[in-house]
């Protein structure tokens, strides 16, 4: 229905037309915008539409009873609730027209707006909820169930008796409504027959399912419901567990021990998750010592209960499982990695990410008590063991495994594996660091060598020997080891590396430095503190582009990753699938992407996420133009090419503009936001990077 603009709401007026709310320049504007309006010319004239709109604004209390109960009749449900309202102000008059309008059975939404105006005088006085009592027995299964939701929502005890056998009601929605209002009420002899109604159940219909839960845990007795953990069928036992996380009931934790995978792994997210049941805990990280299951869900969740206990013999048992070679690799190396924040875990759950408050304890315990098995784990034949006993031993600072950590260095097959060790030697500010660097410099994979060359400066060798290095792999290496040798080269002396920068801002002058590490440039200067360098990279920038903005971010055109250009364009801060459709998923707002990388040139691309106004795509922007006949127009931008524009203005057919024709042209501003205010200038390469990937139609 709507397409190429901001509608934030849409609603329906007392005259019948749909109107939407349209701010026109983004999210962020407060005092312009416009207001669409959209309705059938012919429609608008039916004399049902005017009688509604005369009722809308008519002044109910000067009518007739009998008249306010024919309009509980009317098509419009705002004419009704109109009606209904007045009529609750009048008491027991209303009362009488509500009765009247429920003894007939020619229209139910007269009868249903009698229930809600009943009950709604019966929170002033809680005799007239007896009035629906009847109703539960109606042959209308929409009556019974409206009447069922509404002593609910009063939470008449006095209904309980008249609300059970409505249980096995033939209607399932007149069975969900009923054990809703039985919760609501707390009304302790339905338990029995809620779960009756959720073993006939058995999983099937997930509404019904929800509504026993929610009913058993607000009446809120934990005995009954932890008697079903010896039940033979797994939608009770399923039932209990959410119903005892939902009353935060320690009695949740014998369900741990279930023969069900789904129900022990359903119990863990009990415990654990959310304001957690702190009672429980030890039992869900004892699980570790005896359980055969091993998803992840379940896992995570025993590991992270040992970490939040936090006793001597919870770290002992994540050493046993971390050790336990029976056990999936996975989260054996999310066992060490919890191991190695012990002493000062996160604020936020490893799991959940709930704010969980701070825990510092002494680092040297945990140290002392984990060193071994830890080093242990640095000859595992599991990657993922590997690296997380690296980074361990990094966090935990274990010194005495550096000689190991140097050997890794050297020999383990795995790049990750060696530029970890790497890292942890550096962090540890180990003696042979100098040594572990050369080693690195001259690994055979580049990720090992640009984490090599980040730490060069740790290296006990001359700094014009540093620079050199530096130079040399900035004019003979891999993109990724330029980027990180110039931003190396940045925190180095600029007494040092004063001529090796104007060597390179020269290269940029003639047009021969490579654009996919202009950014990094940059930076390095930056970092040099040296205004001279700054001014001369600046005027040199100026030069190769006369537009201010896109010499600003002409480093953001090339060197990107597009993994991360793809994190950010799904998940990222700027979550570009919110406006913009790619494939089968993403917002209507802006324009489709697919193939955006064979249309636009990366010029082009950088341009629409800088100054998305620069140029409108077709169908999602004004534009407004003035002819030499003195004639304005002002509409959507539906097409344009080297000739001629096609502007929509209203509803009228679109019009043809030929480009001569037009003295002056005024773009209007763009709806989305300028991603240079959100987005650093690395991340916007990313984000080119990854949309030039777009070929596919």
């Amino acid at each position: 229905l709507v397409g190429g603009i901001l509608a934030t709401g849409l609603d329906f007026g007392p005259d019948g037309a749909l109107y939407m709310g349209d701010w026109i320049d983004g999210w962020g504007t407060h005092d312009y915008g416009r207001i669409w309006k959209m309705d059938d010319k012919q429609g608008a004239i039916q004399a049902e539409r005017q009688r509604t709109k005369t009722l809308l604004v008519a002044d109910l209390s000067k009518y007739a009873d009998a008249a306010l109960g024919e309009l509980l009749n009317n098509p419009d449900m705002r004419v009704r609730l109109k009606s209904q309202f007045e009529l609750v102000k009048r008491g027991s008059v209303g009362i009488a027209v509500f009765e009247k309008a429920l003894g007939q059975k020619v229209n139910q939404l007269a009868r249903v707006h009698a229930i809600w105006g009943i009950s709604q005088l019966a929170r002033k006085d809680k005799k007239k909820a007896s009035l629906l009592f009847p109703l539960l027995k109606d042959k209308d299964t929409e009556i019974r169930a409206q009447s069922a939701k509404w002593l609910g929502d009063m939470r008449s005890k006095e209904a309980g008796n008249y609300l059970i056998p409505l249980l096995k009601d033939t209607s399932s929605r007149v069975r969900f409504f009923a054990a809703e209002a039985l919760g609501r009420a707390a009304y302790e002899p339905a338990i029995q027959p809620i779960i009756g109604m959720l073993q006939l159940n058995d999983d099937a219909d997930v509404y019904l399912r929800h509504a026993g839960c929610l009913a058993l845990s607000r009446i809120g007795k934990a005995a009954p419901l932890v008697a079903l953990s010896t039940n033979s069928s797994i939608a009770l036992r399923i039932a209990a567990v959410v119903a005892l996380r939902k009353m935060s009931d320690p009695g949740v934790a014998i369900f741990l021990n279930d023969a069900d995978e789904f129900v022990v792994t359903e119990a863990a997210r009990a415990i654990n998750d959310d304001l957690s049941i702190k009672e429980a805990l030890p039992a869900l990280g004892n699980l570790l010592k005896t359980t055969h299951f091993t998803n992840e869900a379940l896992i995570r969740r025993a590991i992270n209960a040992n970490l939040r206990v936090g006793t001597d013999a919870a770290l002992q048992v994540l050493l046993d499982y971390a050790v336990n070679e029976r056990m999936p690799a996975k989260m054996r190396a999310e066992a060490i990695e919890t191991i190695s924040t012990w002493s000062k875990p996160s604020v936020l759950d490893r799991v959940d990410g709930r704010y969980r408050g701070a825990v510092n304890k002494n680092p040297m315990l945990v140290t002392t008590k984990a060193s071994a098995s830890i080093m242990q784990l640095l000859g595992n034949k599991e990657l993922e063991v590997r690296v997380s006993a690296v980074r361990a031993i990094r966090k935990l600072g274990i010194v005495k495994a550096s000689p190991t950590l140097l050997g890794l260095l050297k020999s383990d097959q795995q790049a990750l594996v060696r530029a970890e060790s790497l890292k942890a030697l550096a962090a540890m500010q180990d003696g042979q660091i100098s040594e572990a660097i050369k080693v690195a410099i001259a690994d055979k994979d580049k990720t090992v060598r640009v984490a090599g060359l980040e730490l060069i400066g740790k290296m006990n060798i001359p700094k014009e020997l540093m620079v050199s290095l530096l130079l040399d792999v900035i004019n003979t290496k891999t993109v990724p080891e330029k980027q990180q040798s110039l931003l190396t080269l940045g925190k180095l002396p600029i007494a040092n590396t004063l001529q090796g920068f104007e060597g390179l801002l020269q290269k940029m002058e003639k047009g021969q430095f490579p654009p996919d590490i202009q950014l990094e440039l940059a930076e390095a200067i930056d970092s040099s503190h040296s205004a001279a360098l700054k001014a001369k990279y600046k005027k040199i920038s100026a030069t190769l582009s006369p537009d201010v903005l896109a010499a600003e971010y002409a480093g953001s055109l090339y060197g990107g990753e597009p993994e991360m250009g793809r994190r950010l364009f799904y998940y990222g801060k700027v979550q570009c699938m919110r406006c913009h459709s790619y494939g089968d998923i993403g917002g209507n707002a802006g324009p489709r992407l697919n193939g955006v990388g064979k249309r636009l040139t990366r010029q082009l691309i950088l341009e629409s996420l800088i100054n998305p106004s620069a140029k409108l795509a077709p169908g999602f922007g004004v534009v407004t133009v003035t002819l030499k006949n003195g004639k304005t127009v002002s509409g959507i931008l539906e097409g344009e090419n080297s000739s001629s524009l096609t502007v929509k203005e209203g509803n009228q057919p679109n019009e043809l503009i030929q480009k001569e024709q037009i003295v002056k042209r005024v773009n209007g501003a763009s709806s989305m936001p300028e991603i240079k205010n959100m987005l650093s200038k690395k991340e916007i390469r990313d984000l080119v990077s990854f949309l030039a990937t777009l070929k596919e139609d």
